[in-house]
């Protein structure tokens, strides 16, 4: 399985030719397929019919070269231009307004970017055809988001499969939001190194043999090195591509809560995004969706003033709108579609952390995982259980994912009904998968557990049907504790209350810890999260008031609440590695009088 991120922004270029000039929008965004199977590229027209306009069809490849594959006449006559044969077919529908351009019995040199056009100046957005080859080498990218701090060093891997870096030249592309994939450097055999303009020696590529990949770091990054990059071999043997996004060290900070939802099809499903340090009211905000393939597209953006503006293949099911300090993504009857990472974005660089929605299917399979948590001590076996109902493990190529305190959501490995494991880079043999054809199971073992392998493991099928995950905890002999202090705390209206959690057995320095509260009569509810990057996630409903901080010196947490009201009443429990809760403490509010 090859993974592709791609920032599905430029749907269509923007022409001034009037209110009612035509326009080109193109899917898909992004295209994998095996060599000698078809790729089919659609190309919808506005304001003009296809029946009575001819249509153009270019590609372009490595180097920005572009060329002309055909033209489809308005009479059905199609001219092939030189080098290319019949295997490029154009067609029209005229219900759905769309050119079609159908390409069979692919191979790995028709990778691309394919452009349809009309009139000589109306151009689409584009469709990145990435041709996998059944034989040749195979680029392997970690399918994540990287978020890197203004002036800090990212690094990216690509893995190498059916060949060895050490005699391949590598070149690197990347696509900044907006803009389409760019050469900006190539690294020879002999260890010379060619940048594009613009570029230069904070982007130093290397080869790291022992795992067969080549590294891309970029020392003291910028807001504008915001992109997804791209290894390539051969001229036409991509990598899926890894999103790097660049965040400022101070100024506007968006907080995204959930950071995962759960809804069933056919429900309404609500993201919240807070932005510190600025206001919402006047600020246009864009909303992207990372799919379960790894495509990156935009959703909707939402003016300061003015209506939205929907992405074509997004509905009036996705609604967003803003209260003063917040922007609100509603989905309403989702599907199994709709699963995927939400990003919220203002000013075009400053993006949230993600809420990954999972939808569960009403019909189709559906995945039953156990153990729901286990506890597993260092060096020793771990072994996650996904039983499948209405479909059968032995014909189905089956995915496992990793939810950590560091990512949204990992690819770890793939197993594909015929053939053999796929792990991704960063990921070993000692994570192993089977099917149990007898309890129509897939089962994930993971040997000599470390502490880094902590997280919450979930099965899927079909690129968008999830179980519910495994947590996995890696404990040493002796397992933390949480003491909290005083187990009543009564302060006065108006005040501020303070909290302390003492942990034993671990340190409060590398360690994510949650706050609950317990209101009478009501279930537990999430209070905030403050992880070991000192990032704070508060849950919808709870402000600033409520902080949290470490204290080092007596390996304790401490949470503040300042300005206490009435309604902050409640016990209020701290707790680290998803399930280890402390005593609690009963906060109890009292008049000022």
């Amino acid at each position: 399985m090859i993974s592709g991120t791609l920032f599905a922004v430029t749907l269509s270029l923007c022409v001034t030719l009037g209110a009612n000039a035509p326009v080109l929008l193109q899917s898909p965004i992004l295209e994998h397929v095996t060599e000698d199977h078809t790729a089919r590229l659609q190309c919808t027209l506005r304001n003009a019919a296809v029946t009575n306009t001819d249509a153009y069809w270019y590609r372009e490849q490595a180097g920005g070269r572009r060329e002309w594959i055909l033209r489809h006449s308005m009479l059905n006559y199609v001219q092939q231009y030189l080098g290319f044969t019949e295997r490029f077919q154009s067609s029209r529908d005229s219900s759905s307004s769309n050119f079609i351009l159908t390409i069979t019995n692919m191979q790995p040199s028709d990778s691309g970017i394919y452009y349809c056009s009309v009139w000589g100046s109306v151009f689409g957005g584009g469709s990145l055809l990435i041709v996998d080859s059944a034989s040749g080498p195979v680029l392997l990218q970690p399918p994540v988001v990287e978020h890197v701090t203004t002036g800090h060093t990212a690094q990216l891997q690509c893995t190498m499969r059916n060949a060895t870096v050490a005699q391949t030249i590598v070149h690197w592309y990347r696509q900044e939001p907006g803009s389409h994939v760019k050469l900006f450097l190539t690294h020879n055999i002999n260890g010379y190194i060619k940048w594009s303009q613009d570029f230069n020696n904070r982007f130093q590529p290397s080869r790291h043999h022992s795992t067969n990949s080549f590294i891309l770091t970029i020392t003291n990054v910028q807001p504008s090195d915001t992109a997804v990059y791209y290894c390539s071999v051969w001229g036409s043997v991509l990598g899926g591509g890894s999103l790097v996004i660049v965040n400022r060290i101070t100024g506007s900070v968006l907080i995204q809560t959930p950071i995962l939802q759960r809804v069933t099809e056919g429900h309404t499903a609500r993201l919240q995004c807070t932005m510190r340090n600025s206001a919402v009211t006047h600020t246009n905000v864009q909303w992207y969706r990372l799919s379960p393939e790894q495509i990156m597209e935009r959703v909707s953006t939402h003016p300061g003033s003015g209506s939205t503006q929907w992405s074509p293949g997004f509905t009036e099911r996705f609604q967003p709108f803003r209260d003063p300090s917040s922007v609100i993504l509603t989905i309403t009857n989702v599907q199994p579609s709709d699963t995927g990472v939400y990003y919220c974005s203002v000013w075009g660089w400053i993006y949230g952390r993600g809420s990954q929605l999972i939808v569960d299917s009403i019909t189709g399979p559906v995945l039953l995982q156990s153990p729901s948590l286990e506890h597993v001590t260092q060096d020793h076996t771990a072994r996650f259980q996904c039983t499948m109902r209405n479909a059968t493990v032995t014909h189905t190529d089956v995915h496992w994912y990793r939810h950590s305190a560091k990512k949204i959501m990992e690819w770890v490995l793939t197993h594909p009904e015929s053939g053999s494991t796929e792990w991704s880079p960063g990921f070993t043999e000692r994570f192993q998968h089977s099917r149990d054809p007898s309890s129509n199971s897939f089962i994930l073992t993971i040997t000599n557990v470390q502490p880094s392998d902590n997280g919450v493991y979930y099965c899927s099928v079909w690129g968008r049907i999830y179980g519910r995950g495994s947590q996995l905890n890696i404990t040493n002999a002796n397992v933390p504790v949480l003491l909290q202090s005083l187990s009543l705390e009564r302060i006065t209206e108006g005040h501020t209350g303070r909290l302390q959690c003492t942990v034993r057995n671990a340190a409060v320095t590398h360690t994510n810890v949650h706050w609950d509260r317990e209101k009478p009569g009501n279930k537990v509810e999430w209070v905030l999260t403050h992880d070991m990057r000192n990032v704070t996630q508060w849950s919808p409903g709870f402000t600033e008031q409520f902080q949290s901080f470490r204290e080092p010196s007596n390996n304790s947490f401490i949470l503040t609440i300042t300005n206490v009201q009435p309604s902050d009443t409640g016990v209020y429990y701290c707790k680290v590695w998803g399930d280890i809760s402390g005593n609690g403490t009963q906060l109890t509010v009292t008049g000022s009088s």
